[in-house]
């Protein structure tokens, strides 16, 4: 899965289109949770981010 960060949010990229910082993200579990562990959308944005916002858009992902 790719998501982007424009300096606000993270978003779904299902198009690979979206300009931004683009992020990827294998589609195992395991993976999603260590990223949240390691603090690894913190790193990429470079500053303290909703967590809650990104399992969200993670989430949405997982489904579509």
């Amino acid at each position: 899965m790719r998501f982007t960060y424009d300096g606000n949010a993270f978003r779904a990229d299902t198009g690979s289109r979206q300009d931004g910082r683009g992020i990827y993200l294998c589609r195992n579990e395991e993976c999603i949770e260590m990223s949240f562990k390691r603090k690894a959308w913190n790193r990429i944005a470079r500053s303290g981010v909703d967590t809650e916002e990104i399992r969200r858009a993670v989430t949405e992902a997982l489904n579509n």
